[in-house]
């Protein structure tokens, strides 16, 4: 059993290292972190009318449904005659009564032994039931002569209701839009699209060694990368970012800043950095003072921790640990299932179980998200130098779970991986 409280943490400081795992406070799993987490989620998003080029990475409101069926006719899917294919023969003439254009109708009576020519995405007369592409006769415009032997019902032509009938669904609700989504939607005769409402989101990065990125850093600084990542992270989730700052290590900025921030002007305040036990580690003291009901406080996940997820009233907040691919891998274990419940869709992510490319050696203790590049059919895992370590992210795709493990993860292993929501 764990010993938590004062003398878990008098006894930590005198015990060898190889012993300390054993008796710090019990952490929970990721998976019960994230229910606890998703336990005060409510959905926030409400419906809106965007025009379809607007549409583009936004969350689907209502499905969109085949008003008619899809193609709403026969069409030729060649250039050609349609013709009635029993009829056909090598070296057989048929007169040829007319054509029928793209976009127009022809009323045709079908007499034996004729057919009419048609261009390719024409209407198929009723009376014709195949179409012969024009490689296949002489190609004449009275009279043409056929140069193929015997053909099947439907040759060339793409069926009425082949693709939906009218009344199926094409695009489920909160389906991501994406540029063919568009054409779905334009096809069925709507020139606007019913999206859910975006959440809106404050980030805030913290620390006395972060200086903004057009800011020549001083050998004991670093640029802000955490900001504008989490930031676009959060918009390509679906998300508004409505404010992103920094605050640097004081207590009477950090709570101003939390403060503020928990005003009704967003439904995610997130945070970056400042949230472990250290003395200017402001951020815990701040969520306390403002009033925010805590619900997870650490996980045992490795990278990211120090995790906090917290409600005041009905904006939530999430706490991101500081380094940045700590920040990374919790905005998408966490915060993306957030952002699916304040949208109001399924809070399940799609882990896909793929084979590892080489042999691996997992955490011991914790849940590792670690991130991957998915090719050829394998997950790969780049070399890091831990979790402050962004630079090995360029080329990754996703995240790969491994789970806690006295043994190494052999080549072909199946491991769980998560494309990132950009991806």
């Amino acid at each position: 059993m764990f010993v938590n409280g004062t003398f878990a943490r008098w006894l930590y400081g005198r015990v060898p290292t190889s012993r300390k795992w054993w008796i710090m406070p019990t952490l929970p799993s990721y998976s019960q972190a994230l229910d606890s987490a998703l336990s005060i989620v409510h959905q926030v998003s409400v419906l809106e009318k965007v025009p379809l080029d607007k549409g583009i990475r936004r969350c689907l409101g209502e499905p969109i449904i085949a008003n008619r069926d899809l193609p709403p006719y026969n069409r030729s899917q060649m250039d050609g005659y349609a013709v009635v294919a029993s009829e056909v023969q090598y070296g057989k003439a048929m007169k040829v009564l007319g054509e029928v254009l793209v976009g127009a109708s022809y009323d045709a009576t079908h007499q034996p032994n004729t057919c009419v020519a048609i261009a390719t995405g024409a209407s198929v007369p009723d009376c014709f039931d195949a179409v012969v592409q024009h490689e296949m006769t002489d190609a004449g415009e009275q009279v043409v002569t056929f140069h193929c032997d015997a053909i099947q019902d439907g040759n060339a032509i793409h069926p009425q209701g082949s693709d939906a009938k009218a009344g199926d669904i094409l695009l489920e609700q909160y389906s991501v839009i994406a540029p063919q989504h568009t054409g779905i939607t334009a096809s069925v005769g709507c020139e606007t699209l019913k999206v859910l409402s975006k959440p809106k989101v404050i980030v805030i990065t913290s620390g006395d060694e972060v200086v903004a990125p057009n800011v020549q850093a001083l050998p004991h600084q670093i640029n802000n990368g955490n900001n504008p990542m989490v930031a676009t992270a959060f918009a390509s989730m679906g998300c508004e970012v409505v404010e992103a700052h920094h605050v640097q290590d004081d207590k009477d900025a950090t709570n101003d800043a939390l403060e503020t921030s928990f005003d009704g002007r967003c439904d995610l305040v997130v945070t970056i950095g400042g949230i472990s036990a250290g003395k200017r580690d402001f951020f815990p003291s701040a969520f306390e003072q403002a009033g925010v009901e805590l619900v997870v406080k650490g996980a045992n996940v490795q990278p990211g921790k120090p995790i906090i997820v917290g409600k005041r009233e009905n904006t939530m907040l999430l706490g991101l640990p500081g380094n940045p691919v700590s920040a990374l891998a919790c905005c998408c274990i966490f915060g993306w299932p957030i952002v699916h419940g304040l949208l109001g869709c399924t809070t399940t992510l799609t882990w896909q179980f793929l084979p590892l490319d080489s042999l691996t050696k997992p955490n011991l203790r914790r849940t590792s998200f670690r991130p991957c590049i998915f090719k050829d059919g394998k997950i790969s895992i780049p070399q890091w130098q831990g979790s402050g370590d962004l630079a090995h992210t360029a080329n990754t795709t996703g995240l790969v779970q491994l789970f806690p493990s006295d043994d190494e993860f052999e080549a072909g292993s199946q491991v769980p991986y998560l494309p990132y929501p950009w991806c």
